[in-house]
């Protein structure tokens, strides 16, 4: 007979209340060191550019942050002279800032995620300023958790994400006065045990088609959630990861973009490595480029 404490036979509310909210105590421990990274977040002013930028969001939880550490050795590449980013934190909200890593996002990452490298090689190629729009947030789901949701549709909790990210959207827009060019996501990994697979999809597929509604039909680009850590993280993962891949079934100008295996932090840290980022941010350039017929070098 197999073990009552087998995580393939947990039910969702068991999951939930493993997975889910902290203690409320923790919680307002949060919101307060939240409220402190996003007084103090700062950043370096960009040089003006000449010429319209190409706007690219970003949206999810942490490896869309950006969380990657850098191997031993490794010199991270300098920031690209033209990609910059409209901070969604910080004492210089509403600037336009250098895209540094860790990007500020609605607190600011803890490390290296994909975004500047799609943004880099977005500028080589085009020879275009690329504006960079960070809005994503770590530990955060389409489930209610710690008064956070990805659901169009929630208008219960303290700060729907969705909303939060159009927000930022709208103002990058009405600074720049361009479209936006590209979205990129990578989200999931706190949904696998909260939510089931046809309910993230049912979200999901609600924020895109919003997003679509909203902003046109720009190239939708989402990451696979790391091979590795569905192998050792919740099983229930797989049902999102089936979701991620079928989407560019359901949805017109969306792509899935699969992610390198063993690429992780390591030890107790089960976020993608810095070079892991940058893979994936090459990978997301080139099913854009293919998307809209350009080549990819």
């Amino acid at each position: 007979m197999p073990s009552p404490f087998d995580p393939v036979l947990r039910t969702y509310d068991e999951d939930r209340a493993i997975h889910g909210s902290f203690p409320l105590k923790l919680q307002l421990l949060m919101r307060a060191k939240t409220i402190v990274k996003q007084a103090i977040a700062t950043g370096v002013p960009a040089q003006p550019v000449d010429e319209p930028y190409l706007v690219v969001p970003i949206l999810g939880q942490s490896n869309a942050s950006g969380a990657g550490l850098e191997a031993p050795g490794v010199t991270a590449p300098a920031p690209h002279p033209r990609v910059h980013q409209w901070p969604g934190c910080g004492r210089q909200k509403g600037r336009v800032l250098e895209a540094r890593e860790p990007l500020l996002h609605e607190v600011p990452g803890g490390g290296v995620g994909f975004a500047t490298t799609f943004g880099a090689q977005l500028a080589e190629e085009t020879g275009k300023p690329v504006l960079l729009v960070p809005t994503a947030r770590g530990d955060t789901s389409f489930y209610p958790k710690n008064g956070y949701s990805w659901d169009p549709g929630n208008t219960q909790v303290r700060v729907n994400l969705f909303r939060y990210a159009c927000k930022q959207i709208d103002s990058a827009l009405a600074f720049t006065g361009q479209p936006v060019t590209a979205i990129l996501w990578h989200q999931g990994e706190s949904d696998g045990p909260l939510t089931p697979a046809d309910e993230y999809q049912a979200q999901f597929d609600l924020l895109i088609a919003s997003l679509k509604v909203r902003y046109g039909p720009a190239p939708f680009i989402l990451g696979q959630l790391s091979p590795e850590y569905m192998r050792l993280g919740p099983p229930k993962l797989a049902g999102i990861d089936a979701v991620h891949r079928d989407t560019p079934n359901r949805h017109p100008h969306t792509r899935f973009v699969p992610s390198p295996d063993g690429m992780l932090n390591g030890g107790e840290d089960p976020h993608f490595n810095a070079e892991a980022g940058r893979e994936i941010g090459r990978r997301m350039y080139a099913a854009y480029a293919e998307m809209v017929g350009r080549p990819a070098s």
